[in-house]
């Protein structure tokens, strides 16, 4: 019998896009018939819904040096075909590991984001160390283009081992979808998704909100240390009354058929979660040049694209957005190049490559 077993590990299935989708393709794998295993450092309540009820879970501890021994009987004891890591410093954390076990499986680690989006230092470091973890490791998995080019162009990452695997989206049933005399005959209410940090620029967001000349309501998802702040500037630019903060939600699809588009004003992404999961609701959407966005969008075709920092550009851009929203059937096809499904096959297909069994 062939090895089935599978090791997902991250430091914690707390509230992030990379967070979600690692939970998404484990379950989804899950559901294929691997027998998956996933690891984390410690628990946190905010994706751990997305597990089912039958895959085993296991916790390695908070400490890293504490974890990397954890993880590394883990490995020696279960043996697993491949062991995939993400976020932070748990692609460098899961080598040591593999080393310290001298556990022979693949070791795939994933990239989702920049350096300069990566607070923690153990995480900067692991970027920083690109050029030898790509080497030592089966593979590495960038979540675009944009990141498999900067990885190697910044970091020097070994080419042939770094792979692109778009992230695996959460999408509606097409019936959810509305039509397009529905969608438009919304009320002017931008979305806006993302943790309340100084990469995804709300501030910029929130100018061209009180500068476009529709006067939308903003509906604001996510938490961070940004919000007061953000809260205050919302009311000194006197749009507090149309801008509604609602926190972080495992759940934000109902808020969804609240809108009547999405924006993204950040300085930085490597895929754009959030766009995907707009288009997959019919939603029309403007984003930033800002890597992924553009590969997302290609290029303008699926949705608009603007300057960083450009408040009167993208003031311009959400208000023909909001003018004319679109077919949500050509929205939602842009989205199905980015479902779970075919991000499972890719995810299959190089275990297949790098973890033969």
């Amino acid at each position: 019998m062939p090895n089935r077993k599978l090791l997902f590990y991250t430091h914690a299935l707390v509230g992030g896009g990379a967070e979600r989708v690692w939970a998404l393709v484990a379950a989804g794998l899950f559901a294929r018939g691997w027998d998956v295993t996933f690891g984390v450092d410690f628990a946190a309540p905010e994706n751990e819904h997305l597990l089912p009820a039958g895959m085993k879970r296991v916790t390695f501890g908070r400490g890293h040096a504490g974890a990397v021994r954890a993880l590394a009987r883990h490995l020696k004891a279960e043996r697993p075909r491949a062991a995939f890591a993400a976020v932070g410093a748990s692609n460098l954390k899961l080598l040591l590991a593999k080393g310290l076990a001298r556990w022979p499986g693949a070791a795939i680690l994933s990239a989702h984001g920049r350096y300069d989006a990566e607070p923690r230092f153990l995480g900067r470091f692991t970027y920083a160390s690109t050029v030898f973890t790509s080497r030592l490791a089966a593979r590495t998995v960038a979540v675009s283009d944009d990141l498999r080019r900067y990885l190697i162009g910044r970091f020097r990452a070994r080419a042939d081992r770094v792979v692109t695997i778009p992230n695996a989206i959460h999408l509606p049933p097409a019936a959810d979808v509305p039509d397009a005399a529905a969608l438009a005959a919304r009320d002017d209410v931008v979305l806006a998704i993302g943790r309340l940090v100084p990469e995804k620029d709300f501030p910029t967001l929130l100018k061209a909100v009180a500068s476009a000349r529709r006067a939308p309501r903003l509906i604001v998802l996510g938490e961070g240390p940004e919000r007061a702040a953000l809260e205050a500037e919302a009311a000194a630019l006197g749009i507090a009354g149309r801008t509604s903060f609602r926190g972080y939600l495992n759940a934000p699809w109902p808020v969804f058929a609240e809108a009547k588009m999405l924006a993204l004003s950040s300085r930085t992404e490597a895929f754009g979660n959030v766009l995907v999961e707009a288009l997959g609701h019919g939603l029309p959407v403007v984003a930033t040049r800002c890597g992924g966005p553009e590969e997302v969008l290609r290029g303008g075709r699926d949705g608009a694209l603007v300057a960083v920092g450009d408040v009167a550009g993208l003031a311009a851009a959400i208000d023909a957005t909001l003018a004319d929203p679109g077919d949500p059937a050509v929205h939602r096809a842009r989205a199905e190049a980015f479902s779970l499904d075919r991000a499972l096959d890719r995810f299959e297909a190089l275990i297949a490559e790098a973890a033969p069994a």
